[in-house]
């Protein structure tokens, strides 16, 4: 399960890097199988260590092949690069989009198993670069977060965010207090609000003035009473100016 502090720092640096992402992708920058011997490496470029070569850990060397550049199968095993993807079937292995694949028992995300409840209907609604939200016939999920949804009404809504008629969900967990029939995710940067609350990435700008809070920038914002930073007020005390 991936930390929810840890996606809002991987959403900023997914949109401050964006441009030497598609450098890599133009330089062809994606890895590979290679075999030495009885080993196997995952091999790839980076900028800071120039070519890896990860050692892929206990493939068999006789039957291992490459199914894609990112997921390798022996006889007994799949990974994903260099990953043991644990109770993963390569005899009914199917590869999706990257970085999801499944078998006849469950969806894996990267190298872990998603625990599907119904992989028979379990279908992805929205991809964002290699993240998605998801659903089947139970639950919904995001990424490998499973959670209750009401299916009937749960849409996918932005960047990371869905709703439906109860709660909005980010990263697949509930945002407490928000209003799923007014929240947008997409207000101004890095700021969402609904009728009555505003956010920072998520977190609760506690003490604005909803009627005069403006955003200036993806991270600065101001209201009658000072400025904030980030999801803290830096200037000015709403309270004392009353």
């Amino acid at each position: 399960m991936q930390n929810p502090t840890a996606m809002n720092n991987r959403l900023i640096s997914c949109l401050v890097t964006l441009p030497v992402l598609l450098l890599l992708a133009a330089c062809g920058s994606s890895g590979k199988y290679v075999r030495q011997g009885d080993n196997i490496f995952y091999t790839y470029w980076t900028f800071s260590f120039g070519q890896r070569y990860d050692t892929v850990h206990g493939a068999d060397a006789a039957t291992f092949h490459s199914v894609k550049d990112w997921v390798g199968a022996d006889k007994d095993h799949v990974f994903y690069r260099d990953r043991l993807v644990d109770g993963a079937d390569p005899a009914t292995l199917q590869v999706e989009r990257r970085p999801l694949m499944r078998d006849q028992n469950d969806y894996y995300y990267q190298a872990t198993a998603m625990h599907v409840a119904s992989v028979s209907t379990f279908k992805v609604l929205q991809w964002f670069e290699d993240d998605f939200y998801a659903r089947d016939s139970r639950y919904a999920y995001y990424d490998t977060v499973r959670f209750e949804a009401d299916l009937t009404t749960f849409k996918v809504k932005g960047i990371f965010v869905a709703v439906d008629c109860n709660h909005v969900y980010r990263f697949g967990k509930v945002l407490p207090l928000a209003d799923p029939a007014t929240y947008d995710e997409c207000w101004q940067g890095f700021y969402s609000r609904d009728k009555a609350h505003i956010w920072y990435m998520g977190d609760l700008v506690k003490d604005a003035d909803y009627a005069t809070f403006t955003v200036d920038g993806n991270s600065e914002a101001h209201d009658k009473y000072g400025r904030f930073s980030h999801a803290e007020r830096i200037t000015g005390e709403a309270d004392d100016a009353e």
